[in-house]
């Protein structure tokens, strides 16, 4: 490729091919690889390493079968391919690499023939592992199918162990297997690399390829570790994009700019992974109004409000916004009426100061619309209290304007009151 000769390189050093030259032991990796292994040599059942998509598990899953020693270990690695994991399939591949030279067609002889295999690897001195990648492609049937290898013994003693790898949504087909989850003895969750590792994952695989490691100078490795974010996968495409944009401008090793610009035409965010989110406006919560209810001796129900803070500011016009979450919760087909009549003069005379606190009983509020708010009016001649209903744009929002009495004006306000009906 002519942007690779451009900067002296003989080999892509940012493939993703699974070549374990390239194979980095970060700190993650090396306990990854500790736990798993511990697994398998003390011979356990079911080990699980998961991990997000791009953290090297498939490279990690070679890396663990290449250190199981074949005179202590059979060990056998499937990869699982979409469309193509059907049990008799894949328990016809685990049987061929046990040595069957025919596997048979059907379930029981496949695993007669894969039980009599299994024990001719336990009587010459070794164990059985088989390690299945991509895991979560797995149909239920399927995941069941090779979990239940497990109960599969010579002797008093364990036939084989499996290891299960995939992404996280092979917890969820755990979890929903009562008959595999209580045999997972090992559980492993493969970690991003740190700053500090991402940094030398970068200049190993440079290193593997003799590339001097002026090409990615420590700004680049700053921006690739923003967007990339410890993922192995996502490093690689990164660096290989940027080393692309670089070698289109004529430059000799890779700027800042040069991965902003990979990750931008990559549709990838500074998350780890993530792609640019979409902004989303939420809606504006109005304020609540804490609402409790009496009864009267004539067995009426009356609303009152408890207010921390004036509803009214001196001289000023007050609204009062009320919303569906401002609502009577009534039994059916009873009534709710707030009477204004009871301690309204009180109120009006002082109309320009705070409005004190009433003790609020038990909360009834559950739901009422615009719809549901009625006002009725006695004639009163010319008003000293003038209420208004504003026309709701959507049908959740009322304002009510109350105007101040004046102080010669007579008190006409009997028999003012509000009615809330729920139908």
């Amino acid at each position: 490729m002519e942007h690779l000769h451009h900067f002296g390189l003989m080999q892509d050093p940012f493939s993703n091919e699974p070549d374990l030259r390239f194979y980095f032991e970060s700190e993650s990796h090396r306990d990854a690889q500790r736990r798993v292994e511990r697994g398998l040599r003390q011979r356990k059942g079911l080990t699980l390493l998961t991990g997000d998509g791009g953290m090297g598990k498939t490279l990690l899953a070679r890396r663990i079968l290449d250190a199981l020693e074949e005179e202590v270990f059979e060990a056998t690695l499937l990869v699982v391919l979409p469309g193509a994991a059907d049990a008799t399939g894949i328990l016809q591949r685990f049987a061929r690499q046990l040595g069957a030279d025919q596997p048979a067609s059907d379930r029981a002889g496949l695993l007669a023939q894969i039980y009599e295999q299994l024990a001719i690897v336990r009587e010459d001195g070794r164990h059985a592992v088989l390690m299945v990648d991509d895991a979560q492609i797995m149909s239920p049937d399927v995941f069941s199918e090779l979990g239940g290898l497990v109960n599969l013994d010579y002797e008093d003693r364990r036939l084989v162990s499996v290891l299960f790898v995939g992404s996280p949504d092979l917890d969820r087909l755990v979890e929903n297997d009562p008959s595999i989850a209580p045999r997972v003895d090992v559980r492993v969750r493969l970690q991003p690399l740190d700053m500090d590792n991402a940094a030398r994952y970068i200049q190993h695989r440079l290193a593997v390829v003799k590339a001097q490691t002026e090409i990615l100078p420590p700004t680049a490795i700053d921006a690739l570790y923003k967007f990339g974010r410890g993922r192995p996968r996502l490093l690689n495409t990164l660096a290989d994009n940027a080393l692309f944009e670089a070698y289109l401008a004529g430059r000799a090793s890779i700027d800042a700019s040069d991965i902003e610009r990979a990750a931008s035409d990559l549709g990838i965010g500074p998350d780890p992974g993530s792609t640019y989110p979409q902004l989303s406006v939420a809606a504006p919560v109005p304020p609540s109004v804490p609402v409790a209810s009496t009864v009267n001796a004539e067995g009426m129900t009356f609303l009152e409000t408890t207010v921390e803070t004036p509803l009214f500011p001196s001289e000023e016009l007050a609204e009062l916004y009320l919303t569906p979450s401002m609502a009577l919760s009534a039994k059916p087909e009873s009534v709710a009426t707030i009477d204004l009549d009871a301690g309204l003069e009180a109120a009006l005379e002082d109309f320009g100061n705070d409005v004190s606190e009433v003790a609020a009983a038990d909360p009834i509020v559950e739901e009422i619309g615009a719809d549901s708010i009625f006002l009725e009016e006695e004639p009163i001649g010319a008003p000293s209290a003038e209420v208004t209903i504003a026309e709701p744009a959507a049908a959740d929002l009322v304002e009510v304007e109350l105007a101040p009495l004046e102080a010669d004006e007579p008190d006409q306000s009997d028999g003012v009151f509000v009615e809330l009906i729920q139908e």
